[in-house]
């Protein structure tokens, strides 16, 4: 996505209307989500700075166990990350090697129409849309986007892909969203 594109109003998401000083900090948070194939999920917020170094202990620490107990005949994972620059520095690398986990090859960084976890994050939105309340604080919020996400009804994320990209082409490879 070019940075013209980016600007454009399907790309764009609405500012959550937060207090100013729970804004700030909304900017700064990250929530990280996993599906499965088999439909379990993994979600949670991202605590202090989001560096190289909190995913290769995330990945150590939360997703490598998390895979382990999902799959426990299996010693070797592979799984799909977006473009961001942390999740494919030499830190996390190592640990993900170590934990027998490849991401999967020759898959565009910058696609999220084409990434199955951008499914859940989606139908999460909405619902979130529904529960908020006026003065919720920014705790309440980030609680809720765990929940959210972990109440995802749908579990063949992988098996819905070919309807996804069939919408992807019809609408000539505009956002799909949901």
């Amino acid at each position: 996505m070019t940075d013209a594109e980016r600007k454009l109003p399907i790309f764009q998401r609405p500012k959550r209307w937060f207090p100013q000083k729970d804004w700030a900090r909304v900017k700064k948070v990250k929530v990280f989500g996993l599906t499965t194939s088999n439909g379990k999920k993994l979600c949670f917020p991202v605590l202090g700075p989001w560096n190289a170094d909190a995913w290769a202990d995330a990945v150590t620490h939360k997703v490598a166990p998390f895979l382990c107990r999902c799959f426990p005949t299996r010693r070797r994972f592979q799984i799909l990350l977006d473009g961001e620059g942390v999740l494919h520095a030499p830190a996390p690398k190592h640990a993900m090697e170590a934990a027998g986990i490849s991401v999967l090859p020759n898959w565009p960084k910058y696609s999220p129409d084409l990434n199955p976890q951008e499914n859940v994050w989606a139908w999460a939105e909405e619902r979130l849309r529904e529960v908020e309340k006026p003065h919720d604080t920014f705790e309440q919020f980030k609680e809720r986007v765990v929940t959210s996400v972990e109440a995802y009804p749908h579990g063949g994320l992988i098996a819905g892909m070919a309807g996804r990209i069939k919408t992807l082409l019809a609408r000539g490879g505009a956002n799909v969203g949901k």
